[in-house]
């Protein structure tokens, strides 16, 4: 099916900045069109100005004073936790004798009746049973296609939000009434970290290996609210619409994934929550060298009716093998409400895929 609609080519500047403390305050739902395959024959053609577009390429160098802060962790560093060495446990309690405390007569003993019906054990640990039961825990498990099944429990956080963080990437989860959330996330790094936050400061942590993750290009895009962004792959020569062409409303063939022969689309966060961070990810198998050809990436954003004449902020995260990973951030405003819904194409958000076979 052939593309009917006037895109605007973007023009101007984007705001370039660190990848890694994406956050941005978009405060309205999402509007994505899912499901449709191609914008309306009759869109109107947008003449209305677009900040142009320059991009400067992030690196993971770039990335290291926020890790060194504490911002994000570094997962090539693993987690560093340095035990004391016995020579400081005895500095730190050691006291000079000229400091001790002088010697006092003791003190009469006194003697006190002894009531023998009063509670003892239920107040002392109730406390710590408490927090106990309201610990957060969350677990993972590599699976297939260098993806995580992760698992959520936070018994005292029903029915509340919660933001994943893997290396840069961040999206949104929703717990049930017990607190709990399962989800899947692409993995970006071999030593995978994800980190669970919760607004009120509580969190957990889960590490595991995932070892296949060098055989994927990865495409991130991830934005908060109503932003009208759509990442599309468009594989070896694929128009619109055709077999080849991968988005959210066609998110490829996991069996041909597996075996080589194309990517596919996954798309992350809680659609319900209200300015909640949403990511769609592209993944190729390129390590396994099986096709030669291009894939072509882009990002369209669709001017919609919560969207139009605001400025929107994204952020591209792209993943490559045996090269250093690359992030952009986009912030540009949107034409005004009378071009709804036509598109803009924003150019080099993404490199291209240059796939040759083994």
């Amino acid at each position: 099916m052939s593309r009917t609609t006037q895109i605007i080519m973007a023009g101007g500047t984007f705001a370039v900045a660190l990848g890694i403390g994406f956050v941005m305050q978009n405060g309205e739902a999402l509007a994505s069109r899912l499901g449709n395959d191609a914008p309306p024959a009759n869109a109107a053609v947008v003449v209305a100005p677009v900040v142009a577009v320059s991009f400067d390429s992030i690196t993971q160098d770039d990335m290291a004073p926020a890790q060194e802060a504490g911002f994000v962790p570094n997962p090539a560093d693993g987690p560093m936790i340095t035990p004391p060495q016995g020579e400081d446990l005895i500095a730190a309690i050691a006291v000079p004798a000229t400091e001790l405390a002088p010697d006092r007569a003791p003190a009469p003993i006194q003697l006190a009746a002894l009531e023998t019906d009063a509670p003892t054990s239920d107040a002392i640990l109730q406390e710590p049973r408490a927090a106990q039961a309201c610990t957060v825990q969350m677990t993972g498990v590599a699976v297939d296609m260098a993806m995580v099944d992760l698992f959520l429990s936070a018994p005292c956080q029903p029915n509340a939000t919660a933001t994943i963080h893997h290396q840069g990437m961040m999206f949104t989860v929703l717990t049930d009434a017990d607190g709990t959330s399962e989800f899947t996330s692409p993995s970006l790094a071999e030593s995978a970290v994800f980190i669970a936050a919760f607004d009120n400061g509580e969190g957990a942590v889960a590490t595991l290996t995932t070892l296949d993750v060098g055989n994927f290009d990865r495409a991130v895009l991830q934005w908060s609210g109503d932003t009208g962004l759509q990442l599309h792959a468009q594989e070896f020569g694929a128009g619109y619409g055709q077999d080849g062409h991968i988005w959210a409303a066609a998110m490829g063939d996991m069996p041909s994934a597996i075996s080589g022969e194309s990517g596919f689309m996954t798309r992350h966060g809680d659609a319900a929550v209200d300015a909640g961070f949403m990511v769609e990810v592209y993944s190729f198998p390129s390590g396994m060298g099986t096709l030669d050809g291009d894939v072509v990436l882009s990002v369209e954003a669709e001017i919609t009716a919560g969207n139009c004449g605001r400025e929107i902020s994204a952020q591209s995260i792209q993943i490559m093998p045996g090269a250093e990973s690359e992030a952009l951030d986009l912030t540009m405003t949107m034409p005004s409400c009378d071009t709804v819904g036509d598109f803009i194409l924003l150019k080099n958000m993404f490199r291209d895929l240059t796939l040759a076979a083994r």
